[in-house]
């Protein structure tokens, strides 16, 4: 009576518990090694914890964040100021071809550099531009003035569109896209950290629940072996057949199948929440054995219309498809205002100066030199800011396909996808609706399934001692003691079952409120095509000067 009592209270406290730790002698069924000695007792907040702290597979998502920051410092790249130099000398020799140019002909050589920066704005989409430029001529031609000859030139340009791309252009439109790329990188991240912590809190209750049917398989084990005991004593006294003690011995080879079945299954579930937590770095934690130690705790019933309208609110994968049809938006007024002439405004200023030594001629053409007057650099230099030597252009441009565009094909494409991301979200709204729904019943089917589970081990728990006592009283017989044994054990492991079912089902609602349930594939970064500022020149008459 004393082995009945203790098993009732055993399956008493699964019955209350609903998964319960492994018992001492459940850990200690599996053969323990020197290596696997230390226990880690963990709760299920320690375990999101660690997962957040070493997933690989969150911590690679979470890159993607970095990459959309790098993305967005690329299409800005398009509004840095472009610096640009360039320096040489050049050489020109040109045979005779005049009296003036004598027998050996014409020898120029030139010294030069140029220096500038230009920039598109953000604003409006203009560009200026400011150059500086310097050479240095030597030539022996008898009509120059200034051997060798110094010019100097300063040069301001400014271009500015007054249709087509000043409310958007590539540059800015790459942008805003990356922009709103990190935005969806950020919700794709938020998305894998719910479903990491949902995949944690899941494996966390497959190994609590893992561990608990472990013991229950090692009592039931015990119960078995213990009426081998029994039958054996009956048999030497002649009180039963030797096939009753045959019968309860293949009894006991079955459940201790069923206990090994049961502890392979706990270790799979212990590596499957270890791959989930574990530092890649620290080989050491494979060999660590875990000990879930929290209880689950009762939920509420769920309030499927506020599940609703918080799923439509926070669903990270809803706020990426928003995101989507804003790009989409983004495209149409891109592709919509490229369909305008390009019309522009160019104004450009040039102010130059010119010196070096002069030659003094006397007598007739081209005359004798008979004195240099010497124009130094800082002259050269200062000319640039007095008009003397200026010129200016200021006027408009414009350009415009005769025609259909290829713009306006690409505007209809864009209108069309428009529509198309506005139905994806309608789409997407209805399927999160439904899903929130389905998990909110799940969370109440599970809920009456554990209690049913509950009653049904109480009965198979009341037959069991019923048939106990009378096989002890010799009114039964070893079949139907082992049938009622197979019934609680059948009715615990629905218990567990049920009871992980519930929980898991708790999980998913919580989870499916932020995210969907199953990992989305991240989508290919639009390509950064570099776009450096152009160069404005202002305008000039055709087959003239400036």
């Amino acid at each position: 009576m004393e082995r009945k009592h203790l098993y009732s209270t055993g399956l008493l406290a699964v019955g209350l518990t609903a998964f319960i730790a492994a018992t001492p002698s459940a850990q200690e069924a599996a053969p323990a090694s020197p290596a696997a000695a230390q226990v880690l007792a963990l709760t299920i907040d320690e375990a999101v914890r660690r997962a957040v702290e070493h997933n690989p597979d969150l911590a690679r998502v979470r890159l993607g964040t970095d990459v959309g920051i790098a993305r967005i410092s690329e299409t800005r790249s398009a509004f840095a100021p472009v610096f640009e130099m360039m320096a040489g000398r050049t050489g020109a020799a040109a045979p005779p071809s005049s009296v003036l140019a004598g027998d050996d002909g014409i020898d120029t050589d030139e010294w030069f550099s140029t220096a500038g920066v230009r920039q598109r704005l953000r604003a409006g989409g203009g560009t200026w531009s400011v150059a500086w430029d310097v050479a240095r001529t030597s030539t022996n031609s008898p009509l120059t003035t200034f051997d060798p000859s110094l010019q100097s030139g300063l040069q301001l340009a400014f271009s500015q569109p007054l249709l087509r791309n000043r409310e958007i252009d590539q540059a800015r439109r790459q942008t805003t896209l990356a922009e709103r790329d990190l935005q969806s990188a950020e919700y794709r991240f938020q998305e894998s950290l719910v479903q990491t912590v949902a995949a944690v809190k899941q494996a966390y209750w497959t190994l609590k629940a893992a561990l608990a049917n472990v013991a229950v398989q090692q009592r039931s084990l015990a119960l078995a072996q213990d009426l081998v005991r029994e039958n054996r004593v009956r048999v030497e006294v002649g009180q039963v057949p030797p096939l009753d003690l045959v019968q309860a011995e293949a009894e006991v080879a079955q459940r201790r199948e069923g206990a090994i079945r049961a502890e392979t299954v706990a270790r799979d579930a212990e590596d499957r929440l270890r791959r989930l937590i574990m530092d890649p770095s620290d080989a050491s934690f494979w060999q660590t054995r875990l000990d879930p130690v929290d209880d689950p705790q009762g939920a509420a019933p769920p309030d499927a219309d506020a599940a609703v309208a918080r799923a439509l609110g926070d669903r990270h994968d809803l706020a990426r498809a928003r995101q989507d049809l804003a790009d989409a938006d983004t495209d149409v007024r891109y592709l919509d205002n490229q369909r305008l002439p390009d019309v522009r405004l160019e104004a450009s200023y040039r102010g130059g100066g010119a010196g070096g030594t002069e030659l003094v001629r006397t007598g007739p053409f081209p005359g004798v030199i008979t004195g240099r007057l010497e124009t130094g650099f800082n002259d050269v230099l200062g000319q640039l800011f007095t008009h003397d030597y200026a010129s200016w252009s200021v006027g408009l441009t414009m350009t415009y396909p005769l025609g259909r565009s290829f713009e306006e094909a690409g505007l209809a494409r864009a209108e069309i996808e428009r529509r198309q991301a506005a139905l994806d979200i309608a789409s997407l709204q209805l399927r999160i609706a439904e899903a929130v729904r389905q998990a909110a019943r799940q969370v109440e089917s599970t809920a009456e399934r554990v209690a049913a589970a509950e009653a049904g081990r109480e009965l198979a728990e009341e037959r069991l001692e019923v048939e106990q006592r009378r096989f002890d009283a010799g009114l039964s017989t070893t079949f139907l003691v082992t049938q009622a044994q197979r019934d609680l054990l059948q009715a615990e492991v629905s218990l567990l079952q049920a009871t992980l079912d519930h929980q898991s089902s708790v999980v998913s609602f919580e989870a499916v409120q932020l995210a969907p349930a199953e990992p989305v594939d991240a989508v290919a970064a639009r390509p950064v095509v570099a776009l450096p500022a152009p160069r404005p020149q202002g305008v000039f008459r055709g087959g003239g000067g400036a």
